[in-house]
């Protein structure tokens, strides 16, 4: 278990939590998944980058480069970008440069964010006609999918393909993670979700629908999934922010520990 902000396995096990999510949607029916010590990537077809590419890496520049290669094969068949997340433990050194030499895009860069739990409140004050639902069915997980995906600003054809992607996770790695549905007048309007893995809390899929924003809505999803993770016993969860949410995170508690350069293929 990391107990603190400052242990030198913070960063790898951030990397690994983050891997932990989103391997879950390459083990989904008709998704691929390449998941080893050195490397994961994953490929789902969903036209968003965000559901394809590398997540973790640390292998040998032969290896990266099968990795292009797989995914250029996938690409020309679907027609789906996908992203590289090239962090501060990724190697090789010079990847970034060799993906770019390649025709890879810059596609900016995620501050991976880290907060001590001990620091927290007992629990999100209260917000008048808000509750948040736990999923626990396939049509809970495709209406999670579908608000996270409008949540975050993917197109309808992405957020119906991830929605249908999700209804299908059912594997023993999927069913341990948590996934957070908040309804607003019993309507969803907001999503999160949880991983405990590499003993650290990973926060996920934080998603308001834009007329719902700007009511604390997306403070309390987070604090409801860190929550839930301090009572399991975690001392330290982390996260990678959006632009959007950077500001909000900072207020929480949250601390930039490092950051990751993304890179699109297409």
């Amino acid at each position: 278990m990391i107990d603190s902000l400052s242990s030198p396995d913070l960063l790898p096990a951030s990397e690994t939590n983050m891997a932990a999510f989103w391997s879950s949607y390459g083990r989904a029916p008709g998704c691929r998944l390449v998941s080893t010590p050195n490397l994961v990537w994953f490929y789902t077809g969903i036209p968003h980058p965000l559901f394809n590419g590398v997540v973790s890496i640390k292998a040998p520049m032969v290896e990266a480069l099968s990795a292009y290669d797989s995914l250029k094969q996938l690409i020309a068949s679907d027609h789906a970008p996908a992203l590289w997340w090239i962090g501060s433990n990724s190697k090789p050194e010079d990847l970034s440069a060799a993906l770019s030499d390649r025709g890879l895009q810059a596609a900016g860069e995620v501050p991976g964010m880290a907060i001590d739990l001990a620091a927290l409140d007992s629990k999100p004050q209260a917000m008048a006609n808000f509750s948040v639902a736990a999923i626990d069915t396939f049509a809970m997980q495709m209406q999670w999918a579908r608000t996270a995906a409008i949540g975050t600003g993917l197109s309808d054809a992405a957020a119906e393909a991830m929605a249908h992607v999700e209804a299908t996770l059912a594997d023993p790695a999927y069913r341990a993670q948590r996934r957070f549905l908040g309804l607003l007048n019993g309507v969803p309007v907001a999503t999160s979700a949880l991983v405990l893995d590499a003993g650290v809390a990973g926060v996920y899929a934080v998603a308001t629908l834009p007329d719902a924003r700007g009511k604390g809505i997306g403070t309390y999803m987070t604090a409801v999934a860190l929550g839930a993770a301090r009572l399991q016993g975690y001392r330290v969860a982390i996260l990678q922010s959006s632009s959007m949410g950077h500001s909000i995170y900072r207020k929480m508690g949250f601390r930039d520990v490092c950051t990751y350069r993304l890179l699109v293929q297409s």
